[in-house]
C-alpha cells in the first residue's frame, strides 16, 4: 500500500538523517536543521515522502524561497523570482521502480503548482538538476517555469531570462 506524507524537514530531519548520507546535500541540510531548527533567510524546506508497505522509498523536497527578497531579480526591465531548487531522492534498494515519478507528480500538483499560481507579478521559476530535470519535465511543469541550468557557469541572461521567457533569446 502506497501513501504520501506531507511535511516541513523541520519536523522529519532525525528521521531522514538516520537514512545516512544518500544525498549529500539534503543530508547536511536537515543536519543544519537538527542543529539550528530553521533554515536561514526565511527557506522552507517542504517535502513529500512516499511509503511503500509503511517503508519509506523515495522522497524529494523543495527548498522554498518564497519568503526570500533576495531571491528576486530585476533583468532588462522585467521581474524575475527563483521559488526555490527541487530534489529527489529514492532509497537504493527501490530505485527503477517508479517511485521518483510518483513522488515528483505529486511534489507538482500539490505543492509547485500552487506556489506558481500565488505569483503572476513576475517571471517565476524553480530549478531542478541533474536527475531531478526529466522527474519535473514529466510532471507536467510548462518549461516556462522550470531552469535547469542553474549551477552552471552561463550568465542568467542564458540560464534564467532566455531558457523561461523565450522572448528574451530574440533581444
Amino acid at each position: 500500500m502506497q501513501r504520501f506524507e506531507y511535511c516541513n524537514a523541520n519536523t522529519c530531519a532525525e528521521e531522514l538523517l538516520a537514512l545516512g548520507q544518500i544525498n549529500m546535500k539534503m543530508w547536511y541540510l536537515f543536519h543544519w536543521l537538527v542543529e539550528h531548527d530553521q533554515l536561514r533567510h526565511g527557506t522552507q524546506a517542504e517535502m513529500i515522502k512516499l511509503y511503500v508497505n509503511e517503508e519509506l522509498v523515495a522522497y524529494s523536497l523543495l527548498e522554498n524561497y518564497e519568503a526570500r527578497t533576495d531571491k528576486t531579480k530585476l533583468y532588462e526591465g522585467e521581474l524575475y523570482q527563483d521559488l526555490g531548487v527541487v530534489h529527489f531522492v529514492t532509497l537504493p534498494e527501490f530505485r527503477k521502480k517508479g517511485y521518483a515519478s510518483l513522488v515528483a507528480d505529486v511534489m507538482y500538483k500539490d505543492v509547485i503548482q500552487p506556489l506558481l499560481a500565488r505569483h503572476s507579478n513576475a517571471h517565476v521559476y524553480v530549478t531542478a538538476t541533474e536527475k531531478a530535470v526529466p522527474l519535473m519535465q514529466r510532471s507536467g511543469i510548462d518549461a516556462s517555469n522550470l531552469v535547469t541550468q542553474f549551477y552552471s557557469d552561463l550568465s542568467f541572461k542564458e540560464k534564467v531570462a532566455e531558457m523561461i521567457n523565450p522572448s528574451e533569446s530574440r533581444i
